[in-house]
């Protein structure tokens, strides 16, 4: 049995800055483009739902070169948003020239403020760390050039364009996506480089309570060499005898012990990361399986779950990477949803997608302001508007968590989660498959005697005995893709 006591399990909700702004905009009818704009309510009602962390993606300041790359490849955008306009195009916010707020969006100090802000109301903030390149126009490839991966020096010019700038920096890139031609490559077996790049990491944290690194397992010392190795041993770059994240964690935490790391992570290097020190990565390989449909793909990873590695997950059915989750789930919303119950019901922090509790199938693109306008889905919004009320509370937050065992000839459809603290009792039955199914759960810790025990979602009493919940099981029945969450005593 599975148990796990006393994590904490936040909920951290991304919202892409600029787009929001330009949805309350035409929400409230009037011009909200700075942070200082934002009606505080929107993030009173994001409270109100059970966040705790909210994540600004994309809030650093951006240069012109991204902007006309972006304009330059417009046609790329048509197929996420059939009526874009040149207008739309805002410029990717992973094309950071400095770690200063967006000029557009007000200052470092609005910033800070707007952080004080949310804390007083009972949120935390989170914000971006790009760690493997910077924008081409960053005043760094003027000023320090060789904090950037560079062609070698025998390199006959001019140098090709495909790999390099005219002056001989790289392009950023990794070792499977090939290279981002908007961005320059930061040179992490530079000591130089790795100090200046604490020093963002210092200040993101001085101004935030969380910070989202993007890829962040591309800069680790054997990803970096086998990307770059040529440029590496050409100038002389000796590998360093640590790995970036395991200083700059230990250092930041040092001046700001409260502040939480987040590793966007794939490629099986997601406890290599949790080693170095991240609180929480990304744990997509759930969410690829649960996109099989497959009750078979998924029943082994929950099995053996490593209640170290889920509880420094990061569990998501969308993010602004991915798909939207209808779209991921074959385009039923019904699926989608109880597949995030399913990763919401372990413990690990829980990732909302704004658009996601809407139940939105047009998906956003990073480099412009909208996305495709739709009404989303009926079905989603009724789901997460009881499921959130219902997570929201603190047993899910920081209480003790067991996998439970569901028996019957109809078992294998089923997942079953207890989360207990001193004030709830409750019971997550999860049917992970096509038709309703019955099944037993044993509840070693219901109390004696009769008790009205309450299914959470539908609102729906039941007198049960305690007793025969204990030594025979509760008895439930599931429809098809769908759940149940029982309070009792």
């Amino acid at each position: 049995m599975n148990v796990l006591v006393n994590a904490y399990n936040p909920t951290i909700y991304e919202l892409s800055l600029r787009p929001w702004l330009y949805e309350l905009t035409n929400k409230y009818g009037k011009k909200i483009s700075k942070l200082n704009d934002i009606p505080m309510e929107e993030f009173q009602n994001l409270k109100n739902i059970g966040v705790d962390y909210v994540w600004l993606m994309g809030i650093w300041q951006l240069g012109k070169h991204g902007l006309d790359f972006d304009k330059a490849h417009a046609n790329d955008y048509k197929s996420n948003l059939p009526d874009f306009t040149m207008d739309d195009v805002i410029g990717s916010p992973y094309a950071i020239t400095e770690f200063v707020c967006n000029s557009e969006l007000g200052t470092d100090q609005d910033i800070v403020n707007l952080r004080k802000k949310l804390n007083d109301m009972g949120l935390k903030l989170m914000l971006d760390f790009v760690p493997n390149h910077s924008a081409i126009d960053s005043p760094y490839r003027t000023s320090n050039i060789d904090y950037y991966i560079r062609a070698p020096p025998n390199t006959p010019k001019p140098y090709d364009s495909e790999y390099y700038l005219p002056d001989g920096v790289s392009y950023g890139g990794d070792q499977w996506d090939g290279f981002w031609k908007d961005t320059a490559q930061w040179n992490y077996w530079n000591n130089d480089t790795r100090n200046y790049l604490k020093s963002v990491v210092k200040k993101i944290a001085s101004m935030s309570d969380g910070m989202r690194c993007d890829m962040a397992m591309v800069i680790l010392n054997d990803l970096f060499y086998n990307k770059w190795k040529p440029q590496l041993d050409a100038w002389g770059y000796k590998r360093p005898s640590t790995e970036f994240w395991s200083e700059a964690i230990k250092e930041t935490k040092q001046q700001y012990p409260n502040v939480i790391f987040l590793a966007e992570v794939y490629w099986s290097k997601e406890q290599d990361l949790i080693n170095l020190g991240f609180d929480y990565v990304y744990e997509k390989w759930l969410l690829d399986q649960q996109a099989t449909l497959d009750v078979g793909k998924v029943r082994p990873i929950l099995s053996n779950l490593n209640l170290n590695y889920a509880s420094h997950s990061n569990h998501f059915v969308e993010n602004h990477d991915e798909p939207r989750a209808i779209i991921k789930f074959s385009g039923k919303d019904y699926i989608s949803c109880v597949a995030a119950l399913m990763s919401y019901s372990i413990p690990g922090a829980r990732f909302v997608n704004h658009g996601q509790l809407e139940g939105l199938s047009n998906r956003l693109d990073v480099h412009l302001r909208r996305s495709y306008k739709e009404n989303g889905s009926a079905y989603v919004k009724s789901f997460y508007g009881k499921v959130m009320a219902i997570l929201k509370r603190e047993v899910f937050k920081s209480g003790n968590w067991t996998q439970l065992t569901v028996t019957g000839d109809q078992s294998w459809k089923f997942f079953a989660f207890r989360w207990t603290n001193a004030s709830d009792k409750i019971i997550v039955v999860i049917n992970f498959s096509e038709g309703s199914g019955y099944g037993l759960v044993k509840l070693s810790d219901a109390s004696s005697g009769q008790q009205t025990i309450t299914e959470m979602i539908s609102g729906q009493t039941y007198v049960r005995s305690g007793d025969d919940m204990r030594n025979n099981g509760l008895g439930v029945i599931v429809d098809g893709w769908n759940a149940q969450i029982f309070k009792y005593f």
